[in-house]
C-alpha cells in the first residue's frame, strides 16, 4: 500500500468512530490528542494534528512559529508557503501542490479556515525531508520534525528543482557540496542471543553473533580506510533489542543501515546440510514462503528482549512510520541490488537474489536499510568460509564497495544532471 492510500485509510479510521465513541472521545479531548513535535534552533513545539477535514493536517501558523516556513494568506482559492526562502504553490481544496516545475501529489488537501492556512501532515514531514535535503529530518519514531542548521535561506533564484518522477532522492543545489556520510553496521543478535549454530549433522563450530561481529569490525576498518564513517549497533558480545538497532544508527547520524546475519536451513528440509548461499532482503511484504521462513527467524530474537519497546499502535503513530519507511523503499531495494552484485564476485556459493521481507530490525531504520544473510552456517563448507578470516575480509570488502558505490550514486542524485558541467 502506497503512503497516499495509507494516510487516506487511516484518516478515514480517525474519522469513522460511531457518535458513542465521538462522545467519549470529545469528553477525554486531552487523553487522544496527536501530537507532532517540530523543532528547530528557535525553540520546541507540540503541535495538535487536525482531522476536521478526514486527514491529518497542521496549521501553517504554528508550524512558522519555530520552522523558516511563512504562509501567505489564502486568496482566490490559492495560497503560498515560503520554506527556506523557496516557494510552494498550493490550490486550496485540491491534492496537489507546485514546486519550482514540477507537481506534486497529496493524500489530503490544503485548506482555509477564515485567515488560517492548513496543510496536510504529509506534506510536512514527507515533503520537507525530501526536497530539502540536509536542511529538515523526519523522526517517525518520536513523531519530531527537525530544521537542522544551514546555510541562510536562499532566493527564488536559487530554487531547489524537484527530482524526476522516478528518482527516490530529491534533487538540492544546496546538497551539492559533498558531506560526509555515515554508515550503520548492526552485527545480528548478540549476548543472550546466540543465533544460529552450525553446521548441522556435524560438530557446530560456527555461532551466528560471533560472525557477523567479526564481519561487521571489518567492514567499519574498511569503509574507514575509504574516508566513510561507521558506526556499529554493538561493538562487543551484547544484546540489543531488535527495535533499537535501527534508532541507534539513526541518533548516531547514520544515512544507511546494513544488517548482517548468517542464514540456516530448515532441518525438515530434503539434505538441508546441502543448502547454501547469500541473500539481500530490504523491507517490504513477504513475497515468498522462504522469505517469511527467514523472517520468522530472524524475528524470533525478540524472546531474548526483557522490555521489549513495542511501537504504540494509535494510527497516527501507523501513518508517521509507513510515510518514513516508503520514503526510503527504492532507496533500500537498490542498495540490495549493490550488494548483492557484489557478493556474487567473492562468495564460494550461488546468489539466492534481492528479496523482502518484514524484518523488526529494519522497521526502525528509518534510513536506506538492508539485512545481509551472508550464507548457510548449517553447511560445513560454508559455515568454514564464514568463520575464516580470509572469508570475513573478502566479504567485508565486498559490501564496503556496495556501500561505496551507492554512496557516489546518491551524491550524483542529490547534485543532479547539471553537476558535472559545473
Amino acid at each position: 500500500m502506497t503512503a497516499a492510500l495509507v494516510l487516506c485509510a487511516v484518516a478515514a479510521l480517525l474519522r469513522g468512530a460511531g457518535p458513542e465513541a465521538q462522545s467519549v472521545a470529545s469528553g477525554q479531548a486531552a487523553a487522544t490528542r496527536q501530537l507532532v513535535t517540530v523543532v528547530s534552533q528557535r525553540g520546541r513545539k507540540q503541535l495538535d494534528v487536525r482531522t476536521a477535514r478526514g486527514f491529518p493536517a497542521l496549521r501553517v501558523s504554528e508550524l512558522s512559529e519555530v520552522l523558516s516556513l511563512v504562509g501567505r494568506a489564502p486568496q482566490a482559492g490559492v495560497a503560498e508557503l515560503r520554506v527556506l526562502g523557496q516557494r510552494l504553490d498550493l490550490v486550496l481544496d485540491a491534492p496537489y501542490f507546485r514546486f519550482g516545475s514540477r507537481v506534486y501529489g497529496l493524500a489530503g488537501t490544503p485548506y482555509a479556515v477564515g485567515d488560517s492556512l492548513f496543510v496536510p501532515l504529509q506534506l510536512a514531514v514527507e515533503y520537507l525531508p525530501r526536497l530539502f535535503t540536509g536542511r529538515y529530518r523526519f523522526d517517525a519514531s518520536r513523531g519530531q520534525l527537525e530544521e537542522l542548521a544551514g546555510r541562510p535561506a536562499v532566493g527564488p533564484e536559487e530554487r531547489v528543482e524537484a527530482p524526476p518522477a522516478e528518482a527516490a532522492v530529491p534533487v538540492a543545489r544546496a546538497a551539492r557540496r559533498r558531506v560526509a556520510r555515515v554508515v550503520g553496521i548492526d552485527p545480528g543478535h548478540g549476548g543472550a542471543d546466540v543465533g544460529m549454530l552450525g553446521p548441522i549433522g556435524r560438530a557446530q563450530f560456527l555461532r551466528e553473533k560471533d560472525v557477523t561481529l567479526a564481519i561487521a569490525r571489518e567492514m567499519a576498518s574498511e569503509l574507514g580506510r575509504r574516508g566513510i564513517r561507521a558506526v556499529l549497533t554493538r561493538s562487543r558480545d551484547t544484546l540489543v533489542a531488535l527495535r533499537d538497532r535501527g534508532r541507534v544508527a539513526s541518533q548516531r547520524g547514520a544515512d544507511l543501515f546494513v544488517s548482517i546475519h548468517v542464514n540456516a536451513a530448515n532441518p525438515r528440509w530434503r539434505d538441508a546440510a546441502a543448502a547454501r548461499g547469500f541473500e539481500t532482503y530490504f523491507l517490504a511484504e513477504a513475497r515468498t514462503e522462504d522469505a517469511r521462513r527467514v523472517e520468522r527467524m530472524e524475528n524470533e530474537s525478540v524472546r531474548f528482549e526483557t522490555s521489549a519497546d513495542a511501537p504504540q499502535g494509535d494510527p497516527l503513530s501507523f501513518i508517521l512510520n509507513d510515510l518514513a519507511q516508503n520514503e526510503h523503499l527504492r532507496e533500500s531495494s537498490r542498495l540490495a541490488e549493490l550488494m548483492q552484485g557484489n557478493l556474487e564476485r567473492v562468495h564460494p556459493a550461488e546468489s539466492r537474489g534481492v528479496k523482502q521481507a518484514g524484518f523488526a530490525v529494519l522497521a526502525t531504520s528509518y534510513m536506506p536499510a538492508v539485512l545481509v544473510e551472508i550464507g548457510f552456517g548449517s553447511n560445513a563448507d560454508e559455515a568454514r568460509y564464514l568463520v575464516g578470516q580470509s572469508g570475513q575480509r573478502r566479504l567485508a570488502r565486498a559490501l564496503s564497495d556496495a556501500v561505496e558505490r551507492y554512496l557516489a550514486e546518491y551524491e550524483r542524485r542529490l547534485a543532479g544532471p547539471g553537476a558535472a558541467q559545473q
